[in-house]
């Protein structure tokens, strides 16, 4: 059995669904990682060693990717006459686009708010 042809709107609508779906669980990381070594004191993300970091930008851009594949699917088969599916595509257009939000907003927090120590 087949996965579907990506041509069809109501397939590009279940991938969508799914992507935004998966899409929420890297963000939950990303945000899990912030928010435990956020410091309101000092009002810095404070970290000391470098795999930190990586593993925060690897569930960003995760989120990111996944996020953005199915805000595009979503956007692509919504309003075609042929998809049987609309649900699902707006579904994943707002998951995906609201997950590619909050993902690039934790990547400029991080960014602007990070204090590397050193050990």
């Amino acid at each position: 059995m087949g996965l579907g042809s990506l041509r069809r709107f109501d397939v590009q609508a279940n991938y969508a669904r799914v992507l935004a779906i998966i899409a929420v669980f890297p963000l939950i990381g990303s945000i899990f990682l912030v928010w435990r070594n956020y410091h309101p004191d000092v009002r810095q993300i404070i970290y000391a060693a470098n795999s930190y970091a990586l593993a925060l930008l690897a569930c960003i851009g995760s989120a990111l990717l996944l996020g953005g594949v199915a805000c595009i699917l979503g956007w692509n088969s919504a309003g075609q006459r042929i998809n049987e599916k609309q649900g699902r595509s707006w579904f994943g257009f707002f998951v995906g686009g609201a997950v590619v939000t909050s993902a690039l907003i934790l990547l400029i927090a991080f960014a602007m708010l990070r204090l590397h120590q050193k050990n």
